[in-house]
């Protein structure tokens, strides 16, 4: 504690002799800059603002000492957020938005829930298993006299989980727009006061100007003075003129009619001076787009005709009476691509001291491409079904 009061006054005594102390002219602060510690003004700067200004005019920003300043304008700042959280309660807005979302959450619950997936879902649900029932009966497909039963069992299944999901939700949207939606509405703006205040008004700046007296009065006192090129970047920045003076951060203050004025004027001023480069910007784009829709025509062309050429040479080599009877004993031994791809290994071993490894390569991709074998192979069966399975698809076709 002791040493705490200390440092305080330490910080105190040096920020007022600063302040006491202010050069005036560029001469005097020139005269005032040289040596190797920090003048009383730099010193007052580095306390106060945790910056420093050079006799040339340069500011340097030390990441580890916040300053006074800073605190204390983050202090004001959330103070008046404060003040805007709970003046919510006094505002027309909070309980506009609440009854939409109250509201939103009721429409829900019945015109969603209740209306469109209860009275007009089910009805339209039951009409598509009877029309589709009539269809099969009409065209007497195979077992056609079991398409009613068949549909009956549909139309039981679905309302069975159809009306519960209905109520369900009808419950929930009630539930919400009667309770949860105001609980909300009521606490929200009194949690962000609230933070606003202990966390962002108060204990951040707190521990920001405790560490500000026990770090920077050291550092004021034996500092070395700043030079552009004893900065890293990190621990020391140099900073601009307009850096150093403005807020450290930018007051969030609610959007005013001036605000939408300035920002309508900036909206004229980059109207009349962007859109010629962004048309240039799109006609290039367009001369590309053409140049590549070109290219890529003129490649699937010569790819189309080359694929041609490719067929008719192999369906040459596979009519060739020199070749039918190695392909009829690949055809007899079933080398499809399947089985072929069984082969690679010892193919790649067959060919080791005769091609290159390059040339195994393509071997081997030639094969995948064009089997000895080309069996098409047949489609799969559709799964079959069973009244409890399909009673899990009327489930999960729902809607």
């Amino acid at each position: 504690m002791k040493t705490e009061r200390l440092l305080l006054a330490l910080s105190l005594v040096v920020l007022l002799s600063g302040c006491s102390t202010t050069p005036t002219g560029e001469g005097n602060a020139k005269a005032a800059d040289t040596g190797y510690f920090l003048s009383w003004e730099q010193k007052g700067q580095l306390i106060g603002s945790g910056r420093i200004k050079d006799a040339e005019g340069n500011w340097y920003d030390v990441w580890v000492v916040p300053g006074y300043d800073e605190p204390a304008q983050e202090t004001m700042t959330y103070l008046g957020k404060t003040g805007t959280a709970f003046g919510e309660y006094f505002g027309s807005k909070k309980y506009n938005d609440l009854g939409e979302a109250s509201w939103d959450a009721l429409t829900w619950g019945f015109d969603d829930c209740i209306d469109d997936f209860i009275f007009e879902g089910q009805p339209k649900a039951w009409g598509d298993y009877w029309s589709t029932a009539e269809k099969r009966t009409s065209k007497r497909v195979f077992g056609w006299w079991f398409a009613y039963p068949w549909a009956l069992m549909e139309s039981v299944v679905d309302p069975v989980v159809r009306i519960p999901l209905g109520l369900c939700g009808t419950v929930l949207g009630t539930a919400a727009g009667v309770a949860i939606v105001p609980s909300y509405y009521a606490l929200n703006s009194t949690v962000e006061g609230t933070w606003y205040l202990t966390v962002d008004a108060i204990l951040l700046p707190t521990v920001a100007c405790t560490w500000n007296t026990v770090i920077a009065p050291p550092m004021a006192l034996i500092g070395q003075k700043p030079a552009p090129s004893r900065t890293d970047g990190f621990w020391v920045k140099q900073i601009t003129a307009e850096e150093a003076l403005k807020p450290a951060q930018a007051v969030d203050e609610p959007i005013n009619t001036k605000d939408i004025e300035a920002l309508a004027a900036w909206s004229r001023l980059l109207m009349k001076t962007v859109p010629p480069f962004d048309k240039q910007r799109q006609e290039i784009q367009r001369k590309a787009n053409e140049e590549r829709k070109a290219s890529y025509k003129k490649e699937q062309e010569e790819t189309k005709a080359i694929n041609q050429k490719t067929t008719e040479a192999i369906e040459s080599l596979l009519s060739d009476p020199d070749q039918k009877g190695l392909l009829d004993y690949l055809r007899d031994r079933n080398f499809n691509p399947q089985r072929t791809s069984k082969a690679f290994t010892d193919l790649r071993q067959h060919f080791k001291t005769e091609l290159s490894d390059e040339e195994i390569n393509q071997v081997i991709q030639l094969l995948q491409r064009y089997a000895p074998s080309t069996t098409p192979q047949k489609a799969p069966l559709r799964p079959k079904t069973d009244p409890v399975k399909h009673s899990v698809e009327v489930i999960q076709e729902i809607k």
